[in-house]
C-alpha cells in the first residue's frame, strides 16, 4: 500500500497536512515543553509524588480543598477487586454516595520506613462514617521509569500489616503509566504483591486534574495543573532507565485524544508512508528500522476477519459469526439446549477467558466496563435465568478465543467450533 504511494500524492498530503487545523494545534502543543521537561524531572518519581503530595493535600494553596482527595478514593473504588469491596462494602458505600466527612488528613512523600525503605507516597485520613471515625491509610508505591526492584511491595504490605490496629484500614495502591485498557484487562497486579490495587497516571487525569480544571480554581493553579499535564501527555522518545524502556506517553488530556485521532484519521496515508520510509531506509540505525517496521505491519496488515460456527451435538446453531459474539453465541447455545442449571450458571458467572467475566449484570458493571464497551450496556439483557438478567461480554480476539474453546468443549462434551 506505502509502497505504491507516488510522489504526487506525497506532495499534496504534505501540503494537506500542512494547513490541516488540528494538525497545527498539535505541533504547537508537542513542540513546546512543559515545565518539567525544562528542569529535566518530568519522568522522575519523586516529582510526580511530590505533585500528588501537593494535590491531594485539602491544605494546600490549590483551593481545591477536598475535592482532589476524594476523587482519589472514587478511583479506589473503581479499581479495587470484588474481594476488597466485599470486605469493605460500608466505606465503599461512604465513598461513591460521598456520605462522610474528612476530619484530618497526614500526606507525605518519599515516606522513610526503617530497614524498609522509601514509600513514595504515604497518605493518612481520619474519616467520619454514619458517625463513627475510620483511620484509612493509604500506601502508594510510584512507579514512573522502572518495574518493581527488592520486592518493595510485599515488605511495604508486611510492615503495615504488621502495624495495623483497629479501627483503621490500609489500602495499598500500585500506580503506573500503564493505558486503562491495559489496566483493565489484568487478572491481577503487575507489582509482587498482590494485595494492592493498581491504578494508572490515565485515570487521575481523567477522575481528578481534568474535572478539578472544571472547578472554580486561581488562574496559578489552573496553570499548574495545565502543566503538569502537558508533561504527561509529552512522548519520551528516547529516555532509557536500566534497560527498561518507559512508557511512550503517561496519559492523555482528552482534548489531546481528540486531536491525535483526528490527525490519524485525515493523515493516515502520510503516517504509513513515512514509517515505510524510515523502515527502508539503510541510513537509519537497524534498531530504529526494525521497530518500525514490527510498528508498520501492525497497522498496515490485514485484520483477522475469520467467522465461526458453533455446533452441538451434530447440529449446526449458528453460522459465520464474528469472534467478538464467540462469547454470545456460547451462552446462547447453551441455552436453547437447556444445558443451564444452577451449577451452569454459576460455571458461566465465574469464567474470565476474555479477562473479564462472561456474564455480569448491569448493576455490577463498572464505569471501565461501560466506558469501554465491555457489554452491550445499552441493549436488552442477553441471558434471563431465574428472573436474573445477564449480559455477556464482549472482550473477544485472537488470543483468547482459543482459551473459550478449548475450555468450553472439554465442559459440553458434543460442544464444536469452526473457524471459517
Amino acid at each position: 500500500m506505502t509502497e505504491n504511494f507516488t510522489l504526487e500524492q506525497i506532495r499534496t498530503e504534505i501540503i494537506r497536512f500542512k494547513n490541516d487545523p488540528s494538525s497545527q494545534k498539535l505541533e504547537n502543543f508537542y513542540y513546546s515543553k512543559s515545565f518539567s521537561e525544562i528542569l529535566g524531572v518530568s519522568r522522575r518519581e519523586i516529582s510526580h509524588s511530590n505533585f500528588f503530595a501537593w494535590l491531594f493535600n485539602p491544605n494546600e494553596s490549590h483551593g481545591l480543598n477536598e475535592f482532589s482527595i476524594k476523587k482519589l478514593l472514587d478511583i479506589l473504588l473503581i479499581f479495587s477487586n470484588d474481594k476488597l469491596k466485599k470486605t469493605y462494602n460500608h466505606l465503599y458505600n461512604a465513598f461513591a454516595t460521598d456520605d462522610y466527612i474528612i476530619q484530618k488528613v497526614s500526606i507525605h512523600s518519599e515516606f522513610h520506613i526503617e530497614n524498609i525503605g522509601r514509600l513514595d507516597l504515604y497518605i493518612e485520613l481520619t474519616l467520619i462514617v454514619s458517625d463513627t471515625p475510620y483511620i484509612v491509610k493509604l500506601i502508594i508505591e510510584n512507579k514512573v521509569e522502572s518495574k518493581e526492584n527488592n520486592d518493595q511491595t510485599t515488605k511495604y504490605f508486611d510492615y503495615f500489616d504488621s502495624i495495623q490496629k483497629q479501627p483503621e484500614t490500609t489500602f495499598y495502591i500500585y500506580l503506573t503509566p500503564i493505558s486503562t485498557l491495559e489496566l483493565i484487562e489484568l487478572n491481577e497486579p503487575e507489582c509482587n504483591c498482590k494485595e494492592f490495587i493498581q491504578i494508572n497516571y490515565q485515570s487521575i487525569v481523567d477522575y481528578v486534574i481534568e474535572p478539578a480544571l472544571q472547578q472554580n480554581i486561581s488562574e496559578q493553579t489552573k496553570n499548574i495543573l495545565i502543566e503538569y499535564l502537558k508533561s504527561l501527555s509529552q512522548p519520551a522518545i528516547e529516555i532509557q532507565t536500566d534497560s527498561h524502556k518507559e512508557e511512550l506517553i503517561m496519559a492523555l488530556g482528552s482534548e489531546e485524544r481528540k486531536l491525535l485521532t483526528s490527525f490519524w484519521n485525515k493523515n493516515q496515508k502520510l503516517i504509513l508512508a513515512s514509517l515505510y520510509a524510515i523502515s527502508s531506509d539503510p541510513e537509519q540505525e537497524k534498531d530504529t528500522r526494525d521497530s518500525i517496521r514490527t510498528a508498520l505491519d501492525n497497522l498496515s496488515s490485514d485484520r483477522d476477519r475469520s467467522t465461526f460456527n458453533i455446533i452441538y451435538q451434530g447440529k449446526v446453531f449458528c453460522e459465520n459469526f464474528k469472534k467478538s459474539d464467540i462469547g454470545l453465541q456460547t451462552v446462547l447455545l447453551l441455552q436453547a439446549n437447556n444445558l443451564i442449571d444452577d451449577e451452569i450458571i454459576e460455571y458461566l458467572k465465574e469464567d474470565k477467558s476474555c479477562s473479564f467475566f462472561l456474564l455480569k449484570q448491569k448493576d455490577d458493571f463498572t464505569e471501565n466496563e461501560i466506558k469501554y464497551r465491555k457489554y452491550k450496556a445499552n441493549g436488552t439483557p442477553e441471558l434471563i435465568y431465574k428472573n436474573a438478567e445477564y449480559y455477556v461480554a464482549r472482550n473477544w480476539g485472537i488470543g483468547n478465543t482459543d482459551k473459550l474453546i478449548n475450555k468450553f468443549s472439554q465442559k459440553f462434551p458434543g460442544l464444536v467450533y469452526k473457524k471459517n
